[in-house]
């Protein structure tokens, strides 16, 4: 599901910044965006973002930002002089251009020369503040998301109300299937017996349409699923973490009303069933989004 949460916490003199974005997947794929430094807290917020999400790739861009004061800083000297010699002998060597002295400021821009005292420890000391900022990013994620969920079920319901409804269409079409199939048996037979004079027992006719009701009766299939429709609403309105199970159900609905076409032999049903499939279609597509 997609969505996007945000959120800052400053304390003693440190910000902390975290975004959450994510979107689709049917597994939880994980990836952090932050400075080197802060490769130490890659375990502890995959371990956090578990918590709170099931499904998605998820991405979390995560900023530091220290109040800048004297004491955090230092002139990393032997990169300075390295600069200043190799400068100096680059000035000697151009032609044309006079020794130049180059200017303290232009120097310290240079990389490296100004380090940032940030140690592996004192970063890991900031979790706590990081946790507490990542969980409320997470909470407006889920806000989000939360919006979405309740648009998708509200699509997967009414798809799954015409699967129903379809459904119950078949159910009253299933008995008439039997008895048009001995009409035209009987009239068939009938226009034989007229061509070659030969005639044929009561029972045997009754015997081929008994066998012919029994190959097409559906009677399982709809018991199983009506079970599996309310099931469906059960577990899209009751599951915290519905997303798995309907993909599963999903999956059972398609076999079952696939087993109806197979057998019903009507091309009334068979319309039907086209409209099933495709509100099923539609409702695993959806399902594949929602956690």
């Amino acid at each position: 599901m997609t969505g996007f949460g945000d959120a800052c916490i400053e304390r003693n003199g440190i910000s902390v910044f975290v975004e959450v974005r994510s979107i689709n997947n049917r597994y939880l794929k994980l990836t952090l965006r932050a400075g080197e430094s802060l490769g130490s807290m890659e375990t502890l917020i995959e371990e956090e973002i578990r918590k709170h999400i099931l499904r998605g790739t998820v991405q979390v861009t995560l900023r530091l930002v220290h109040e800048r004061t004297p004491d955090r800083f230092r002139i990393n000297l032997p990169v300075l002089e390295k600069y200043h010699q190799t400068l100096c002998k680059w000035s000697k060597e151009v032609p044309g251009l006079t020794q130049h002295t180059f200017s303290p400021e232009s120097l310290l821009s240079l990389p490296g020369v100004v380090e940032e005292l940030t140690t592996e420890e004192n970063i890991l000391e900031l979790w706590p503040q990081v946790q507490e900022t990542l969980i409320e990013a997470l909470k407006r994620l889920s806000i989000m998301r939360l919006r979405e969920g309740e648009a998708l079920a509200k699509d997967i319901m009414q798809n799954r109300q015409v699967i129903y409804q379809s459904l119950q269409n078949i159910v009253a079409r299933a008995p008439q299937v039997s008895v048009l199939f001995a009409q035209r048996l009987v009239g068939k037979v009938n226009d034989l017996l007229k061509q070659f004079a030969v005639s044929v027992e009561q029972s045997d006719l009754l015997r081929e349409v008994a066998i012919f009701a029994d190959r097409c009766d559906i009677s399982e299939e709809i018991a199983r699923i009506n079970s599996h429709l309310q099931q469906f609403e059960t577990i899209l309105t009751k599951e915290k973490s519905p997303g798995k199970k309907l993909d599963f159900l999903t999956q059972e609905l398609f076999r079952e009303v696939n087993t109806i076409g197979s057998k019903a032999n009507d091309v009334e049903i068979s319309h039907e069933v086209i409209t099933m499939k495709a509100c099923i279609e539609r409702i695993r597509e959806q399902v594949q989004n929602v956690e």
